[in-house]
């Protein structure tokens, strides 16, 4: 079993409850974080924001592991006080069902995005699933205004299949990565 991976500037471990709180006061507090999950970014009720986490991310994160042995990753900088900068993982989604394979996702903290530390995390998950899981092609979801995540799942080398409607919304585009074929940067 692997307990961490390591890129460059970051550690990830496996995501636990220290994290999850974290992320829920943090992350799911900041504009900049939540601009793309509408069912955050209203909300001010941290009891809310707290639930609806567990619900749409615990929970499914828990569900992943268990029953698809797939792991969520915390990401803390390698240097310094080694400072959340957030979470990455495959997880086994209702897409994952109609598509055939594990979902990519991540979120990064707001004063971390534009330093490329999505594409440094999301990829050191996507080596781990072909070094260690053996997957042969991962999905993802991104909203069509997210631009960031765009590039992120293009520096990846993810190819669009299509617009689809997912998670509450009309406005996302679907991404596949074969990784037999595919250099994981």
């Amino acid at each position: 079993m692997t307990t961490a991976l390591h890129t460059e500037r970051l550690v990830l471990r496996p995501f636990g409850w220290q994290d999850f709180d974290y992320f829920v006061t943090e992350m799911l507090t900041d504009p900049r974080v939540v601009e793309f999950y509408y069912a955050f970014r209203d909300q001010v009720d941290s009891d809310r924001i707290r639930q609806q986490a567990k619900d749409d991310f615990w929970d499914l994160f828990e569900e992943s592991r268990s029953r698809h042995k797939l792991e969520i990753w915390a990401a803390c900088e390698s240097a310094g006080d080694g400072h959340f900068v957030g979470w990455s993982g495959l997880l086994y989604t209702s897409l994952s069902e109609h598509y055939g394979a594990p979902e990519l996702q991540y979120m990064i903290s707001g004063n971390m995005h534009g330093q490329g530390y999505a594409t440094e995390l999301a990829g050191a998950v996507l080596r781990h699933a072909v070094d260690v899981l053996g997957l042969d092609h991962v999905i993802a979801t991104v909203d069509i205004p997210n631009a960031g995540s765009i590039r992120v799942l293009e520096k990846l080398g993810f190819q669009l299949e299509g617009q689809i409607e997912a998670y509450g919304s009309d406005q996302m585009f679907l991404y596949c990565l074969r990784l037999n074929n595919s250099e994981v940067h």
